[in-house]
Order: C-alpha cells, then sequence, then structure tokens
C-alpha cells in the first residue's frame, strides 16, 4: 500500500547560534495535493524548505520522504528521490536557451554511459532528442512554447518564473517544494500560475508552497501549515486557518 504522506516533517530543527530559526516543527504533506506552509515574517518557512530539500543542515529532527527515511541526504540526493525545489529569486543558467535549461534539468534521467557520451553514440542522440522533445512538451504545458529558442535572460520575470516550473517538471518530480512562486507576478500572471499549479495537482504531481500572498494561497492550496516564530501554530483547510483566532493574532501581532 501506498504511504498517503508524501512527506513527514517530525521535530525538524534549526539553530544558527543561539537564534532558533525552526524550533520542532511537526507536519505532514498528503500525496497527491498543494499544501501550503505560511507565516509571518521570520517565521522559519524558507529555512524549512532549505533543510527539507537538503541545501541546510538540520539541528534535530527527522525528514520521511514517502515513508522512508531522508533526513542527511545530500541535496542531488534527494533530487532523485523525486523532490524537486523552485526559489523566491528564480536559479536558471541565463545564457542558455529556455529549452537548454530545460534540458538540463533532465540529464538526471539519462542512463548513458561516460563513454558513450564521449564518442556521441547513436543512444545518446536519441536520448538528447527525447530530452528535446520532453522539454517542449512542458514549455507548452505553461505556455512558453514560443520561447523555446531564445536565451531565458531575454525573458520577463514572470515568464521566467513560469520556465522555472516548466524545468522542475521536466526532472519529473513526485513532490515540487515552491518558495514563494507568485512574488512578483501581475494579477494576470498569478492567475495563470493558479491554473498551472491545479493541473499540476491534477497530474499527481504533489506541491508543498511558501507564499505571502494571502488570496492566492486561500484560492489554491488544499491545505494550510502555519508556523509563528518557527514553531508549528496551526493547520487545516483554508476556511478553518482563515477563521483561526491564533493564526490573526500571529499575523497581527496580538495576544
Amino acid at each position: 500500500m501506498t504511504e498517503p504522506h508524501i512527506l513527514s516533517v517530525e521535530g525538524l530543527t534549526r539553530r544558527y547560534g543561539g537564534v532558533v530559526a525552526v524550533d520542532g516543527l511537526t507536519f505532514k504533506v498528503r500525496r497527491g495535493t498543494i499544501t501550503a506552509l505560511i507565516g509571518p515574517n521570520g517565521a522559519g518557512k524558507t529555512t524549512t524548505l532549505n533543510v527539507i530539500s537538503g541545501i541546510t543542515p538540520r539541528s534535530g529532527g527527522r525528514v520521511f520522504l514517502s515513508g522512508e527515511d531522508a533526513t542527511d541526504l545530500r541535496a542531488d540526493q534527494i533530487c532523485r528521490r523525486g523532490m524537486a525545489r523552485t526559489f523566491q529569486t528564480p536559479q536558471v543558467f541565463r545564457s542558455l536557451t529556455v529549452r537548454e535549461n530545460l534540458v538540463v534539468a533532465t540529464m538526471r534521467l539519462g542512463t548513458t554511459s561516460i563513454a558513450a557520451a564521449a564518442f556521441r553514440t547513436a543512444r545518446l542522440r536519441k536520448e538528447e532528442e527525447g530530452f528535446r522533445r520532453s522539454a517542449d512538451e512542458w514549455l507548452d504545458w505553461v505556455g512558453l512554447a514560443h520561447c523555446a529558442d531564445r536565451p531565458i535572460g531575454s525573458l520577463s520575470f514572470g515568464q521566467v518564473r513560469m520556465a522555472e516550473v516548466a524545468r522542475v517538471l521536466a526532472s519529473k518530480p513526485d513532490i515540487i517544494l515552491m518558495d514563494e512562486p507568485a512574488s512578483g507576478l501581475s494579477r494576470a500572471e498569478t492567475q495563470t500560475l493558479r491554473s498551472v499549479l491545479l493541473r499540476i495537482r491534477d497530474a499527481a504531481i504533489t506541491v508543498l508552497l511558501v507564499e505571502h500572498n494571502m488570496p492566492f494561497v486561500m484560492s489554491t492550496a488544499e491545505h494550510v501549515v502555519v508556523l509563528d516564530k518557527g514553531r508549528f501554530l496551526a493547520e487545516g483547510d483554508p476556511a478553518a486557518i482563515q477563521a483561526d483566532a491564533a493564526v490573526r493574532n500571529a499575523y497581527l501581532g496580538r495576544g
């Protein structure tokens, strides 16, 4: 039987000297859903994503991916287990074309040996062509097929954001961690992003996102986890979170 929770975080802690950025955090992300991690500035949201994805070492606690312990794996090992990540500032190769950025992301899926790569065998050429076709399919998925041959550095910020989403999709992840994906987007671009995220969910890919745009969160996420000062504060569906007095107090600085 498949583990219903693709991600489980148990007692996660991250200290920076005497500062506790994440303090004994425990929550789960159900497979095939969009879950939002929210909280006031300084709540520890991005640090949580960094520890989960292997970018930042933990100070304590455990992380389980599809029921298997992934606590001390490197970022590349976690990626190979099906986790992808986007950042507040898109991390792209600005001198490469949009398509080339996606092809780079798919290289972990390759099966060609180093020797075959050195001699540019037919098998390698066939594999590369498959990567290019896959890249074009994902670019079409997010509405950027017409930009495939353009340097990604020539795109608008919103287009680069969507190209980054296409890139993580090209790596065929089971779960995507997104850090403020709606930041810097226009209202129309935010609506497009919402539509893409719902399609991602419908394709059975799980999303865990950190976001400050509350209308976007409440209209997109099915489950919301709230942090305050690095600690778990509340969780529930969007309606329950909006009605929670402790959550309102945390955001308004009361209580």
